[in-house]
């Protein structure tokens, strides 16, 4: 049986910096979680906006240059088999969204349409979230389970 997980940019572009409270965690998870993909035991999903993010943010810190301690960018990812889950429907969305609200008990209502769309994805593809974002941490189990990288088992 193969684990189901949404990769969340925030995992990636914790990776490429150093200087990241997440980063060790962010390396460590998509080495185990390259492993698991190449011997079948998870499918990763996320939305197209990911490598947009993740480019993003590379070009931000100064085209993540290479230095001896820190991989390259291709080198980072190489191998990392995502499959991209776009949205093709209005069906889709609204469905999503009235299982949001039914969840939602009080809290306040997203800001961030591109969280939504990380959502979006996990619950499309009955998966789970995988983050380091603190702002989708809080809204585990509306949609579905949203997990640090640390706490995902992979073996």
């Amino acid at each position: 049986m193969s684990v189901r997980l949404v990769l969340d940019s925030s995992v990636l572009v914790a990776a490429m910096k150093e200087a990241d409270p997440g980063h060790e965690d962010a390396v460590d998870f998509l080495d185990r979680l390259r492993a698991a993909h190449a011997s079948g035991r998870a499918e990763v999903f996320a939305p197209p906006e990911l490598w947009i993010e993740v480019r993003a943010a590379a070009q931000k810190l100064g085209r993540f240059v290479v230095t001896p301690s820190r991989r390259s960018m291709d080198d980072l990812f190489a191998n990392l088999d995502v499959e991209l889950v776009p949205i093709t429907s209005v069906v889709e969305i609204d469905a999503f969204f009235e299982r949001l609200e039914r969840h939602m008990r009080n809290r306040a209502p997203f800001t961030n349409a591109t969280d939504l769309v990380y959502l979006w994805v996990a619950f499309q593809r009955a998966a789970a979230l995988v983050t380091l974002d603190a702002g989708l941490l809080k809204y585990h189990g509306m949609v579905c389970d949203v997990m640090r990288p640390f706490h995902v088992r992979l073996d």
